[in-house]
């Protein structure tokens, strides 16, 4: 029984697809296609994942959290076992998730992860540490060789990304990113020289550039990331 179980879960798998990069790689993906019951938050394959397994039919499952203003809705996909799941890539300068899910317009801690700590406005977050995690390689802008800029954003696969900047008049569908594998967005620009802010808009959500270590606020406040151009006389001078 369990042999047959075991090859039952490998052929679902082959049917799946294992991606390569992205979503956590292949352990967190592998991870949320055959969880067979909702559990505590679990760190796997350099991501989180959240699982909820609810008592009665629901439509909408979702999480937010408190390093994004409670402002994003992360929403949960259900596995072959009917389980919903959520793998989550916090930025690398987080290292406690609080957080809350919204199950069908009903906002709750996870009913899954027993730590919880109270927040400002007296109601509960669930809480989860994250381990002490490597530095992956800056996927920062890149001025290339010409002076264009090449943009970069990692997230989950099959997600609509653009970029929305001050040299385009904060255009937010002028530049499309193209996922070149896996979870991995790109654009090139050309950007005159100077100091410019630019966002992501993933799936209509509004974020700075997790790998820019440079944040700055536009003059209404904004929260936005910012670009510093030698410019293209420069740039040709380093070569």
């Amino acid at each position: 029984m369990r042999f047959t179980k075991v090859c039952a879960r490998l052929m679902l798998l082959m049917l799946i697809g294992v991606p390569a990069s992205g979503s956590g790689g292949t352990a967190a993906h592998v991870h949320r296609i055959l969880l067979e019951e909702a559990e505590a938050p679990r760190f796997v394959g350099g991501v989180v994942v959240l699982s909820y397994e609810p008592t009665r039919p629901v439509r909408y499952v979702a999480a937010l959290f408190e390093h994004e203003d409670f402002a994003v809705h992360h929403v949960f996909q259900r596995n072959p076992n009917g389980i919903l799941v959520l793998t989550v890539d916090p930025p690398r300068d987080v290292h406690r998730l609080r957080y809350r899910i919204v199950v069908d317009g009903l906002t709750m801690p996870d009913p899954n992860n027993p730590d919880r700590v109270r927040s400002a406005s007296d109601d509960f977050l669930s809480v989860f540490d994250l381990p002490a995690r490597p530095r992956p390689r800056p996927d920062g802008p890149r001025i290339l060789d010409d002076g264009r800029v090449e943009f970069t954003y990692r997230g989950l696969p099959g997600q609509s990304v653009f970029l929305s900047a001050s040299f385009s008049n904060w255009n937010p569908f002028l530049h499309g990113m193209q996922e070149v594998e896996s979870g991995l967005y790109q654009t090139t620009v050309r950007v005159r020289g100077g100091t410019h802010f630019y966002q992501f808009l993933v799936n209509n959500q509004r974020i700075t550039d997790p790998a820019n270590p440079l944040p700055d606020y536009t003059r209404d406040g904004r929260r936005v990331s910012r670009l510093d151009h030698p410019g293209v006389s420069i740039v040709n001078a380093r070569r």
